[in-house]
């Protein structure tokens, strides 16, 4: 039975938990050569649990690159009874470090997955969340914005031959003519009191990618969000909680600094732009509207090309795939398994699941993958009158999700065979369902 407060009141609770894995894991988020070798900082899962009437919503985030679809579901379903909720009201969201442990097997064996560490974690995600429910109290909440300027930026560069080429590319600076498209340097920042004006919570939203290391970095760290967060906690108190945006098109600011030099510079820059915004939070509601809902759809899988196949089919001939560490991108190999992979499918598309979180006028619609940029803009401009933010990597992962301008350009993250397997107006389909799930979230 779903838990229903005899306290009508708004009241909201928050706590953490040490999500380490062991030194020898493997790594994930670029291909590696060996597995990890040193902890340079904790990773963290971070539970809220907010509630008003019937209403008891859960957002967890934790220091990973994502989690599978089947994975979040069953830690989701646990987590919901553990806290007597719903499982429509709870997220689990991950920060998308590179340097956190191998949950997703993007390009490697699955067998170099730690089976013990997922059976742990999950009893962690669930502990950490009846620990935030344990801790309910009165509350007060408040929304602000900002923006971030000096670590994101959008990666997709023209060249003055009309190619695309990543910002992580080797190319001469004097032949790029600027990037494609606009990045999104916003903040949005929930902070939530105890009716003394103790921080209980701080959610703070932004899209970007946790790559300050490369491949070749083989030490445990949450990369810059974990940085913000613990600069956040150990200044304001309360539970710091990084959601990641809208960030399949951005990426670190010309990739410089690449070690924890880099790490803790862009950390304190985000950390200080979020307490700049809770500093001026004036607003603080006692009776927020507490809302969520969640809306599924069919999202349809691209086709691919003959061509493609056939190319893919030559590069597998040629013999085993070798493990090589590379420092950004993916080898032909890769994206070579990756076509026939997807070109190997049966299935019409794959479920696509959306989860609103309405925090009085803050909104979050959840992504199970990592959307462009563009994308979490055209969503934050379905809804005017409240901050909607997007919570990308949350709820499992489906890869990445181009738009249709950028599937026609090229370039990384916009065909099947670096990791983007919908249809060219998989955008479309996710406004317009958007705009279906916000109906139930006003």
């Amino acid at each position: 039975m779903r838990h229903v407060s005899s306290d009508v009141g708004f009241r909201a609770g928050a706590a953490k938990v040490d999500i380490t894995p062991p030194v020898g894991c493997w790594l994930e988020g670029i291909p590696r050569d060996q597995p990890s070798n040193a902890i340079h900082d904790p990773l963290y899962a971070r539970a809220l649990v907010i509630e008003q009437g019937r209403e008891r919503i859960c957002l967890v985030t934790c220091d990973l690159i994502g989690m599978t679809n089947e994975y979040a579901r069953d830690v989701r379903t646990r987590i919901a009874e553990a806290i007597d909720s719903r499982f429509d009201s709870v997220v689990v969201a991950c920060s998308h470090t590179h340097s956190g442990p191998m949950m997703l097997a993007l390009f490697d064996p699955v067998e170099r997955i730690d089976q013990q560490y997922l059976r742990d974690l999950s009893e962690r995600l669930v502990h950490v969340s009846r620990q935030a429910a344990e801790q309910l109290q009165p509350a007060q909440l408040g929304v602000g914005r900002g923006e971030e300027t000096t670590i994101s930026q959008y990666r997709r560069l023209w060249t003055r031959d009309g190619r695309i080429v990543m910002n992580w590319e080797e190319f001469p600076a004097d032949q790029i003519v600027g990037p494609a498209e606009e990045g999104d340097p916003e903040l949005g920042v929930v902070r939530i009191n105890t009716l003394s004006g103790d921080t209980i919570a701080v959610i703070f939203n932004y899209a970007c990618h946790p790559n300050s290391l490369p491949g070749d970095n083989f030490t445990i760290t949450a990369d810059f969000p974990g940085y913000a967060a613990d600069m956040i906690e150990r200044t304001l108190g309360g539970i710091a909680l990084f959601t990641n945006g809208a960030q399949g098109s951005v990426d670190i600011e010309g990739f410089v600094d690449r070690d924890f030099v880099g790490v803790e510079r862009r950390g304190r820059a985000l950390g200080n732009a979020v307490l700049q915004v809770c500093a001026g939070i004036q607003e603080m509601e006692r009776q927020p509207i507490i809302r969520s809902a969640r809306h599924t759809f069919l999202m349809p899988y691209r086709k691919v090309a003959p061509e493609l196949i056939a190319w893919a089919e030559e590069v597998v001939a040629r013999g085993p795939r070798e493990t090589v560490t590379l420092r950004d991108g993916i080898s032909d190999e890769i994206k070579a398994e990756f076509i026939l992979k997807h070109a190997n499918r049966r299935e019409p598309g794959a479920e696509f699941e959306l989860v609103g979180l309405r925090m009085g006028k803050a909104v979050f619609v959840t992504i199970p993958g990592e959307p462009f940029t563009e994308i979490g803009r055209r969503m934050k401009a379905l809804a005017p009158d409240l901050q909607l933010h997007v919570i990308a990597l949350a709820n499992g992962y489906l890869g990445y999700i181009a738009t249709a301008k950028a599937s026609a350009e090229g370039g990384y993250a916009t065909d099947v065979a670096s990791g983007s397997p919908f249809v060219e107006n998989a955008e479309d389909l996710i406004c317009e369902n958007t705009i279906m799930l916000l109906t139930r979230l006003r």
